[in-house]
């Protein structure tokens, strides 16, 4: 369940184009996540966007006056609502009141919240034209901000608003991201037992090539690893991503580096380990592999009756051998004897979890966007979980295995 589910948010519109992506922001975290939701929007925001939208969908007054209110008592309404939010967001982030934050002025009602608002409990999105974002002087106020510990969504790149432009760092991350980040900045306020760690994180498949078109694999999609890597990623880790050919895009906030084949990964893997406080290998490493690879393409005339094949490395055996304080976690699939033959996997590889699940289950199976797991403990520790969605489960994994309450 979402970190922000319930929660109270200040949420801070100031004026740049960027701000009518606050729109379906504002309406899942309002409806969906039921956030109390108070919008707070400067002159300049109006001149953008209409309050009536964002009264719409958050059910309340926005507040665009410091001394005008319909509903409540003006004198201290800057004090009480920010001391009442779990959390302050100000999206989009123009440079002018990144520079009044910077500044410490308060001319109007948000810049005036935003004063009395802590830089812990406060998420700051910057978006505008890349001249703007590159000029050293609201560099320096980024940074400044950055160093008292303001939370900052760093922006995209791609295309800009203006047509002469072309494309540049500037642009309002999505919605996806801006609710990754929104989570985090509330689970930072727990101080999570992942705050800080560096963890290492496999997913997806890999593939074993027979000629330069063909290869061995398996249906992973790497669903289940980004799950457990943005998950990690929200509750503060240090999270390093290594996956196999995936069509998806890259976990939110982690270093991700991509292979092609269970050689490869090990390779990688091993590259990081030893700085690693956690490992959670959730990758479908192919476990076969041809002896001789041949370039170019077989002709379909000269595909040979039998293939000749190998085993490739196994990652986690090695792993369990040469760990020393790293917490080492496996996942196990398994049609049969699932529980039986995890515990064994446990006990002849060294690990501390394992987490399995039986792909012949209904809607859990590779590609589902959902998955029923058992996590396992090498002292027999055994958490059944139910069918949850695999941003869920990754939440209870982690939950688990840092043995951290809900």
């Amino acid at each position: 369940m979402s970190a922000l589910r319930g929660k109270s948010i200040v949420l801070g519109l100031s004026g740049g184009i960027a701000i009518y992506k606050v729109a379906g922001l504002l309406r899942r975290l309002s409806r969906d996540l039921e956030c109390n939701v108070q919008v707070v929007m400067t002159n300049a925001a109006e001149k953008f966007m209409s309050p009536l939208i964002f009264e719409t969908f958050s059910g309340k007054e926005v507040i665009c006056d410091m001394f005008n209110a319909e509903s409540t008592i003006v004198g201290t309404r800057h004090i009480d609502l920010i001391q009442e939010a779990d959390l302050v967001a100000l999206i989009p982030a123009t440079a002018n009141i990144i520079g009044k934050i910077a500044s410490g002025i308060a001319d109007d009602a948000l810049s005036t919240m935003l004063l009395v608002a802590q830089p812990e409990k406060t998420l700051i999105a910057p978006a505008m034209n890349k001249h703007m974002y590159l000029n050293p002087t609201f560099q320096k106020n980024l940074k400044y901000l950055k160093n008292l510990h303001y939370h900052i969504i760093e922006p995209d790149s791609g295309e800009l608003a203006t047509q002469l432009e072309g494309s540049g760092i500037g642009r309002l991350p999505d919605e996806k991201v801006l609710l990754h980040f929104l989570e985090k900045a509330i689970l930072s306020q727990k101080k999570t037992p992942l705050l800080n760690k560096r963890v290492l994180i496999t997913g997806g498949p890999t593939r074993e090539a027979i000629d330069d078109i063909r290869f061995i694999s398996n249906p992973s999609t790497g669903k289940m690893g980004i799950a457990l890597a943005e998950s990690a990623a929200k509750a503060g880790a240090i999270v390093t991503y290594i996956s196999g050919p995936t069509f998806l895009p890259d976990p939110i906030a982690c270093t991700t580096t991509i292979i092609q084949t269970a050689e490869e990964m090990k390779t990688e893997v091993l590259k990081h380990f030893d700085d690693q406080d956690i490992v959670v290998m959730s990758s479908a490493v192919e476990d076969i592999r041809p002896i001789k690879t041949q370039g170019g393409k077989i002709k379909k005339q000269n595909i040979p009756d039998s293939l000749k094949l190998e085993r490739t490395p196994d990652i986690l055996f090695e792993l369990g051998q040469k760990k020393t304080k790293q917490l080492l976690v496996g996942f196990s699939v398994e049609v049969e004897k699932g529980e039986e033959n995890s515990k064994e996997k446990i006990r002849k590889k060294n690990l501390d979890w394992i987490v399995h699940n039986n792909p012949k289950n209904t809607d859990t199976s590779f590609a589902s966007d959902n998955n029923q797991v058992v996590i396992i403990s090498k002292n027999n520790d055994i958490f059944t979980l139910p069918k949850l969605s695999k941003a869920d489960t990754a939440d209870e994994i982690w939950r688990c295995i840092t043995k951290t309450d809900k």
